[in-house]
């Protein structure tokens, strides 16, 4: 350990960190910055620089204030360095297999990923509280892939941020079904719904108590159904479309969209669920409501004003148990 105490490594690497920690507040305000990100980030950039620093500096971050954790950072990040260098030099052989081992398991999830809900428990789901302020108890993964729709993320979807209560999840896959029927060849994607415990789940603001779920807005390019969701589009949630619903390259499937929300409102029912509330772009909504089934989604709670972030690129439902 004492060579690497005489290294430059451990102090530039410390020095890195306490600048990248001190520098949030900045660094996130430049973000906001950027049209793709102002109107979903604004009121959310002090939780998200107060949740990086809590991670970057716990144990830290719980046992001393915040005005004692400022004069410490340097020096515990040159420990922390320290202190994995000198864990890596007697386990070397243990994280190269270990290294191995978790490539091989990561593989085997993303190629069957499903095999994830071997592990769920059998109990039955309870919500507490409201979605902006409540938990779950026994919340069920949605399958990352059926017939006709597929998860937003793999990562997201081993993160467990696709958790929802029971109902919730049989309503989902009911009506994924029934869109086999109304909607055939449509490729659906499910978005961000919650933990397996419900809790605060950044950067939403609700998805609190199992009752929520995101459904990504169906895209046609050329006449032809299209999706991308990838890192660089957020996963979905950075696109950004005009009045009509378009951007320069694709534009909202509402067909598509109203047979989903019908679906939904029918598998809810069977469910023992009603749609409390449903987030849609309030600019957008005409446009929905002039498809074939518009008349029969019309009345559906939806808000009538736009909430932080826009909801363009997908549409929010809450559920309420009947």
């Amino acid at each position: 350990m004492k060579p690497f105490f005489k290294t430059p490594a451990p102090y530039l690497i410390a020095l890195f960190l306490t600048v990248l920690y001190l520098s949030l507040p900045w660094l996130t305000q430049q973000l906001i910055s950027e049209p793709m990100f102002s109107k979903s980030a604004a009121l959310d950039r002090k939780n998200i620089v107060r949740f990086v620093r809590y991670a970057m500096t716990f144990p830290l971050s719980e046992l001393l204030a915040k005005k004692y954790l400022f004069l410490v950072i340097f020096p515990y990040f040159v420990l922390l360095c320290v202190a994995l260098k000198f864990v890596y030099q007697r386990t070397k052989k243990v994280l190269k297999y270990g290294s191995l081992a978790i490539v091989i398991l990561l593989l085997c999830l993303y190629l069957f990923p499903n095999s994830l809900l071997v592990f769920e428990n059998q109990r039955a789901s309870i919500s507490h509280g409201t979605v902006g302020k409540g938990w779950l108890e026994n919340g069920k993964r949605i399958p990352f892939e059926g017939e006709n729709y597929t998860s937003y993320s793999f990562l997201g979807y081993l993160m467990g941020r696709t958790f929802v209560h029971e109902q919730v999840k049989q309503t989902l896959l009911d009506a994924y079904e029934i869109c086999e029927t109304t909607c055939p060849s449509i490729y659906f994607v499910l978005g961000e719904t919650g933990k397996c415990n419900g809790g605060k789940f950044l950067p939403h603001r609700t998805h609190q108590n199992g009752l929520s779920v995101d459904c990504m807005s169906p895209l046609r390019q050329d006449g032809q159904h299209y999706r991308t969701h990838h890192l660089f589009n957020l996963w979905g949630y950075g696109l950004e479309f005009d009045h009509q619903g378009q951007t320069p390259t694709y534009e909202i499937d509402y067909e598509t969209m109203a047979q989903h929300l019908l679906a939904l409102q029918k598998a809810a029912a069977k469910n023992g669920l009603r749609i409390q509330k449903v987030i849609f772009d309030p600019v957008l909504q005409p446009q929905l409501f002039k498809t074939s089934v518009g008349p029969q989604i019309r009345n559906l709670p939806y808000t009538k004003n736009r909430v932080t972030v826009r909801h363009d690129d997908h549409y929010h439902l809450d559920f309420a148990l009947r």
